[in-house]
């Protein structure tokens, strides 16, 4: 999505964005940002802050706080939500973080680095990298490709309980799973002109180092199976989960 279509989006968030901060999402990466020493003394980014939800939890911990998104609509939906005094709001893409270069102890990404090009992806990472001092810390969520085909199999196993044959239930398993929008090998999703990017845990830890991350360290962000959004839900079952990342410079 562009910046006027993320500006349009902005007044109904949460209704078409499944958010790592809904009541009930076991969320770590609140846990990893509480440990870091010195708060008050640290400069943090939320980079793709969308409308604000994080805002807070940061500038109530953190001495400085940037809040920055490419879309202008975004960015007045986050002051609305958070205007604090330690709070700076900053229109940028993520690809070009030039005023951020070298300023700040803490990073932060969270569902923001989706883009579906390859070479963007990599050009953000190294963009990121670029914003921290020596010694500096991102830490990021991003959405699980292994959680998909998780949800995929859930599925089938379903229909495999109610078909007759094998073949009936995988062909009611793929409609069902919208496996035509997926593309397995570059983890992206297509919807119509939505085009997102998804990521595998060997692939994000190859795409942090080769940025220059060091220490590079995954967890698991736990959805709730009421908090799923469009995917259907399996009460019973382990929850779907997105890639919460702790790196170093």
């Amino acid at each position: 999505m562009n910046s006027k279509a993320w500006d349009e989006v902005a007044k109904s968030y949460f209704d078409l964005v499944v958010s790592p901060f809904q009541p009930g999402v076991v969320n770590p990466l609140l846990g990893h940002l509480k440990k870091i020493p010195q708060p008050g003394r640290c400069t943090v980014a939320d980079l793709g802050c969308g409308i604000g939800n994080f805002l807070p939890f940061l500038a109530e911990r953190f001495g400085t706080v940037y809040a920055v998104d490419f879309s202008a609509g975004m960015l007045r939906e986050a002051r609305k939500s958070h205007d604090g005094k330690n709070v700076r709001y900053l229109k940028r893409c993520l690809t070009d973080l030039a005023p951020l270069h070298g300023k700040l102890e803490v990073a932060i990404a969270v569902n923001s680095v989706l883009a579906p090009r390859h070479e963007t992806v990599d050009a953000i990472l190294e963009e990121i990298l670029r914003t921290l001092k020596p010694g500096g810390r991102f830490a990021g969520v991003f959405p699980s490709m292994e959680a998909i085909l998780y949800h995929g199999q859930l599925i089938l196993g379903r229909e495999l309980e109610k078909a007759g044959s094998a073949s009936s239930a995988r062909r009611r398993a793929v409609r069902i799973h919208e496996n035509a929008k997926y593309d397995y090998l570059t983890g992206l999703y297509r919807d119509g002109n939505e085009v997102q990017k998804f990521y595998y845990a060997f692939e994000l830890r190859q795409r942090l180092k080769r940025a220059g991350f060091k220490n590079v360290r995954l967890g698991k962000v736990l959805y709730p199976w009421d908090a799923v959004g469009d995917y259907e839900a399996f009460p019973g079952q382990p929850p779907m989960w997105d890639w919460c990342v702790k790196a170093k410079v």
